[in-house]
C-alpha cells in the first residue's frame, strides 16, 4: 500500500496533535482541523490504511488512533517541519557557547540545566574523559617503611598514592624513578603493554623488583580519571507528563542512567553531527515503554568528548528538542555557517 501525499499529510496532522495533546486522536477532530477540507468518512478510511501499514495504532477502548514507533520514525525522518528557534532560545544558548571552551565541563553543565527549562523536558549530559597521558613521576619519601608517588598527568592533574615496603632503599628509589620518567613519559594506562613493562624492568636496574607492585598502583591511579560523568537535570519534569504519572514508571526511565557503560556505547557509536533518536519498541533494550530519547554526540578535534540529549515521554516535542540541541552542538563544534537566521518572534 502506498504512502500518498493525503497519507503523509493526515499522519503528520496525528503526530502533532497527539505531541500536543496526549490524547487518542479521531476522525472527526482531525478532519476539523487540518488545514484543508476533507470529510471525516475519507480521514477514517486513510487512518484505518495507515494503521494497517504500521504507522498508527488503536488503544483499548478508544475510537481514537495514536502514532506507533514506525509512525514517529516516519515523522522525524521525512514529515516534521523545521523548528525555528525563538528569540528568548537563541539568547539563552548564545550566553552559553559565549563561555570559554577551554572550560567545556562547566558549557556543557550549564547547557543543560538551560535545555531542561527550554524544552520542559529532563535533559542529561556526558562528559566522556579520555586516559591522561603520564608527564612525569616524583616520589617523596615519608618514613624508612613508605613514600608518596606522585604522578603529573600531560592534561594537568596531580594523583598521589602512599606505598609501603619493608625498607626504603633510596638509591633504589632513585633509579626506580628515573626509569618510569624514561620509559613511560607521554603514555597512558592502555599504551603500557608487556614489552614496555620489560624495557621498565632492564631501566630500574636496583629498583627493578619494585616494577611489578608499582605499575598495578600506576593503572589504578590513571584509571580514576577514565570515568565518564553524567549529569542530569529537570528530573521532576518527567512527572508532568501523564505518561509517567506512576513514579515507579519515571524511575524505570531515570535507571538508564544507571547503566553507564551502555549509555557510553550509544553516545560513541552515534553518527557526529546528526540527532539519534532511540524509543521504546525501536528493539532497543535501553528504554522501558512509552519513552524516548534524543541526543546529539560532542565531537571536539575528530574525538567524541561527551554528548547532549533530552530524554521524555515518545510523543515529545521532537522539532523543538532537535532544533535546540542542534543549534548549541554545532556552534561549539563549529559545524555551521549562521542558523542565527533561523528563528521565530
Amino acid at each position: 500500500m502506498e504512502l500518498t501525499e493525503r497519507k503523509r499529510r493526515i499522519l503528520k496532522s496525528i503526530v502533532d496533535s497527539y505531541i500536543r495533546m496526549g490524547e487518542p486522536i479521531g476522525s472527526k477532530y482531525l478532519s476539523e482541523h487540518l488545514p484543508y477540507v476533507v470529510s471525516s468518512a475519507t480521514v477514517r478510511n486513510e487512518m484505518s490504511e495507515l494503521e494497517a501499514m504500521g504507522y498508527l495504532e488503536q488503544p483499548h477502548s478508544s475510537a481514537g488512533r495514536v502514532p506507533s514507533t514506525r509512525g514517529y520514525r516516519m515523522y522525524i525522518e521525512d514529515l516534521m517541519e523545521r523548528y525555528m528557534l525563538t528569540v528568548e532560545e537563541l539568547d539563552v544558548l548564545n550566553e552559553l557557547l559565549n563561555m570559554k571552551l577551554t572550560e567545556f565541563g562547566r558549557v556543557l553543565s550549564e547547557a543543560t540545566k538551560a535545555i531542561s527549562d527550554i524544552t520542559n523536558y529532563t535533559t542529561f549530559s556526558v562528559i566522556k574523559s579520555t586516559a591522561d597521558a603520564i608527564d612525569r613521576f616524583e616520589a617523596v619519601i615519608i618514613d624508612e617503611h613508605s613514600f608518596l608517588l606522585v604522578l603529573i598527568c600531560k592534561g594537568g592533574s596531580t594523583k598521589t598514592q602512599r606505598i609501603g615496603l619493608d625498607r626504603i632503599n633510596e638509591r633504589e628509589l632513585r633509579y626506580l624513578i628515573a626509569a618510569l620518567n624514561e620509559v613511560l613519559g607521554g603514555l597512558s594506562a592502555d599504551q603500557i603493554t608487556l614489552p614496555i613493562m620489560l624495557r621498565l624492568e632492564e631501566a630500574a636496574g636496583p629498583g627493578a623488583h619494585l616494577i611489578s607492585p608499582i605499575l598495578r598502583v600506576i593503572h589504578t591511579m590513571l584509571e580514576r580519571s577514565e570515568q565518564e560523568s553524567v549529569k542530569v537535570e529537570g528530573i521532576t519534569k518527567l512527572l508532568t507528563y501523564p505518561e509517567f504519572f506512576d513514579v515507579g514508571k519515571a524511575r524505570s526511565v531515570l535507571e538508564v542512567f544507571e547503566q553507564k557503560r551502555k549509555l557510553i556505547n550509544y553516545l560513541t557509536e552515534a553518527m557526529p553531527g546528526k540527532a539519534s533518536v532511540i524509543m521504546s519498541g525501536d528493539g532497543s533494550e535501553l528504554l522501558p515503554p512509552d519513552s524516548s530519547f534524543v541526543f546529539y554526540p560532542i565531537n571536539l578535534n575528530g574525538k567524541t568528548k561527551g554528548a547532549i540529549g533530552v530524554i521524555g515521554p515518545k510523543r515529545m516535542d521532537y522539532k523543538k528538542v532537535i532544533a535546540n540541541l542542534e543549534y548549541f552542538v554545532s556552534h561549539i563544534t563549529g559545524e555551521t555557517d549562521s542558523p542565527e537566521t533561523q528563528m521565530s518572534e
